[in-house]
């Protein structure tokens, strides 16, 4: 398969033109472009511009998108509120909503706000990681609205998203904490990318009704593979995923009035939900001067972390290492995606008249 590397800058500035193009206003394409980017250059292509057009643009022009929608608080009290998105972009929805949250947690310590009528918001990580440019910690989660991709343990109907969770904190030299998870086994994403690129799976993603495992992604893809919780099967620490999932889902749907992946209709039409037309975020930004001072929180930030890195490893692994480090030091300037997203990138350029960057072109085979 052939890969194609772009500079991330010139990238980023043609999908903002793509998404002006597509009737998002210019400061709102240049944040939903940075999301996408941020994705690719931190290790989550399955977020990132592999997505432009496969959801965002198409659920623009199939109008499940609303490219000009402003947030509209339906409550906004002190430390709190509450915001109907109003089928706008997640990319930027979730960008204003922690904005909010950092800026109620500058006054009250803490800052939480929920979002109902949203939509796919890209990589959670993105939302976390901006309270650390404000010496804060950050919290952002998403359900998938009533879109079911995963069934409860044991179960055969999908009914629950991914429901992924990003927690940060800051440190002092070292990069900060930075935890970007789904609270199943993978994101769905690196299936379908897998099934794109022509490779198998790790053995514990997927299981048939027969509850045996499959490395065949394009059994997920089909319908015939089940995407497994954190931890994999019960023994090994499953439900401890699936009830990580259950809890997005609760402060995504239920406590902001989105729609929940187990909705009354699921078993009735004896399949998955496929409407993520009513997503639920939740953000939250915690003052860490609020608590103790932000120079003792980082030093002993530093201390743990350093520790932890310090720790004598298995024959295994080289160093020991935590969530954020490898993307705290190894960054990158450049992305590079494969050859079935390059054509979609280069119909878009052909659709909007908007030049495709420059990009360099390699290949690899997958065994």
């Amino acid at each position: 398969m052939n890969f194609y590397t772009f500079k991330e800058d010139q990238l980023s500035e043609f999908v903002k033109n793509t998404f002006i193009h597509h009737g998002l206003r210019d400061d709102h394409a240049e944040t939903a472009a940075a999301v996408l980017a941020y994705a690719d250059l931190n290790g989550f292509s399955t977020h990132g511009i592999a997505n432009l057009e496969k959801i965002y643009l198409t659920k623009i022009q199939n109008g499940d998108m609303n490219p000009k929608a402003e947030v509209r608080h339906v409550i906004d009290h002190q430390a709190i509120s509450v915001l109907d998105a109003q089928h706008g972009i997640g990319l930027v929805v979730g960008d204003t909503a922690m904005k909010i949250a950092i800026e109620k947690a500058k006054t009250f310590g803490v800052g939480m706000v929920t979002v109902r009528n949203s939509s796919h918001f890209g990589s959670a990580g993105y939302y976390s990681h901006k309270t650390l440019q404000e010496n804060m910690l950050g919290f952002s989660m998403t359900n998938l609205g009533s879109q079911g991709v995963a069934p409860p343990m044991g179960g055969t109907v999908n009914m629950l998203g991914t429901n992924p969770i990003s927690v940060s904190a800051p440190s002092q030299e070292l990069p900060p904490f930075l935890l970007d998870m789904s609270t199943t086994v993978a994101a769905t994403g690196k299936i379908k990318e897998a099934a794109r690129q022509g490779r198998s799976i790790p053995e514990g993603w997927l299981v048939n009704k027969e509850g045996q495992t499959t490395t065949n992604p394009h059994d997920y893809i089909n319908g015939q593979g089940f995407i497994q919780y954190l931890g994999g099967r019960p023994e090994m620490g499953g439900n401890k995923g699936y009830g990580l999932a259950l809890l997005v889902d609760i402060l995504c749907g239920l406590l902001s009035g989105a729609d929940i992946g187990p909705h009354s209709g699921v078993l009735s039409n004896k399949g998955s939900g496929e409407n993520d037309y009513n997503v639920g975020h939740f953000f939250m930004a915690i003052n860490i001067d609020a608590f103790v001072p932000v120079s003792q929180f980082k030093h002993r930030m530093e201390q743990m972390l350093s520790t932890l890195m310090a720790c004598p490893t298995t024959q295994t692994a080289e160093q020991v290492i935590y969530p954020g480090y490898l993307e705290g030091v190894k960054k990158k300037e450049n992305i590079t995606v494969d050859e079935v997203v390059f054509s979609s990138l280069s119909n878009l350029a052909k659709q909007t008249g908007i030049s495709i960057p420059k990009y360099t072109q390699d290949s690899k085979v997958y065994s």
